[in-house]
Order: C-alpha cells, then sequence, then structure tokens
C-alpha cells in the first residue's frame, strides 16, 4: 500500500508566518544542547582508548 502523500498545511504556513517556526528553533535548541552535553559529559573515553594502543 502506498504512502499517502503529503498535502500542504495551510494552517501551519499560516502559524509560522504569525509565529515563526518554533519546530525550527526548538530543533536547533536541542542540538546544541545535545552539543554542549556532550562536550561537558566527555571523561575522556577517546583518548583513553588512544594511549592503551
Amino acid at each position: 500500500m502506498p504512502a499517502p502523500s503529503t498535502a500542504p498545511a495551510p494552517i501551519y504556513d499560516q502559524l509560522v508566518d504569525e509565529q515563526g517556526d518554533v519546530l525550527a528553533v526548538a530543533r536547533e535548541a536541542a542540538q546544541e544542547t545535545e552539543r554542549t552535553a556532550e562536550n561537558v559529559l566527555d571523561f575522556g573515553h577517546g583518548s583513553e582508548a588512544e594511549q592503551t594502543d
């Protein structure tokens, strides 16, 4: 069974025009938080593996 085609979402477009693309902003914030957490929580396990070789 073929997947249904995605139809334009005029209500979403109107909301983006009025409020901005909140989903894109949230996605960017989540990605930045993930990068920050990876840096903060990096206990050097990668460099430890390099030293034991």
